[in-house]
């Protein structure tokens, strides 16, 4: 224990004396320290690898350069396309899905270090997590939440698979919107064609019930007239 901290000591001093003697032979390399805290950004400042501080307040700001790394995150809202991929709905159905995600960085730190790019990191998270909850739901249903409806059943399932899958890089989701619904070109024309008989099932359905509806209240007028059939 005490060797470990008798090297970390003279770790620093040696970090401390090569920032000296660099600022001594090199005078105006103080002028590289100084750089600029844009609106809703945090910078978080490594040190020879070593995690120093995270600056959050906006405005000109200056650190020694020597052994300096500044990892810059934004903290404004941000959207992410998701591509289209084709995924099995729930009845086995292939469907081509893509979707937008909105996000905020809310931990600056854990998005810069903890992950190797946070945006990568929720894109990929993102991609696994539309495969993952769209084969929960059908495509579509009069009856239940179905993909193409989009109810808020459905994107809250989304949003809340999705945040616990990005919550290690210091990410809130704030929205999933699913895009480009449709069926897979394999299926496509078949899934038409049920549809328009369908279409004229319900046709001829209402046609039925329309008559139904003209002959009873034809019976309905002839008893008002007591003329009895």
């Amino acid at each position: 224990m005490q060797n470990s901290n008798e090297l970390r000591q003279n770790q620093g001093a040696l970090e401390t004396g090569l920032v000296v003697l660099v600022t001594c032979l090199f005078p105006p390399i103080l002028l590289a320290g100084f750089f600029v805290v844009n609106p809703r950004e945090e910078v978080v400042v490594l040190r020879f690898g070593k995690f120093v501080r995270t600056l959050k307040q906006q405005g000109i700001c200056w650190i020694h350069p020597v052994g300096r790394a500044l990892h810059r995150i934004p903290t404004r809202d941000m959207t992410m396309d998701i591509a289209t991929t084709t995924v099995l709905e729930r009845n086995g159905n292939p469907i081509q899905i893509s979707a937008v995600v909105v996000y905020r960085v809310e931990d600056s730190y854990r998005a810069a270090l903890e992950v190797e790019s946070y945006r990568r990191f929720i894109e990929d998270q993102a991609s696994a997590v539309v495969k993952r909850c769209s084969s929960r739901f059908p495509y579509e249903s009069e009856a239940e939440p179905c993909l193409k409806v989009e109810s808020d059943e459905v994107t809250d399932a989304f949003i809340a698979e999705l945040q616990e899958a990005v919550n290690a890089a210091g990410i809130r989701v704030l929205g999933v919107r699913l895009n480009d619904l449709t069926y897979a070109p394999e299926i496509a024309q078949a899934m038409l064609m049920r549809q328009q008989a369908m279409a004229l099932i319900d046709a001829r359905k209402t046609i039925v019930e329309g008559a139904v509806e003209i002959v009873k209240d034809a019976v309905q007028r002839l008893q008002g007239a007591d003329l009895n059939l």
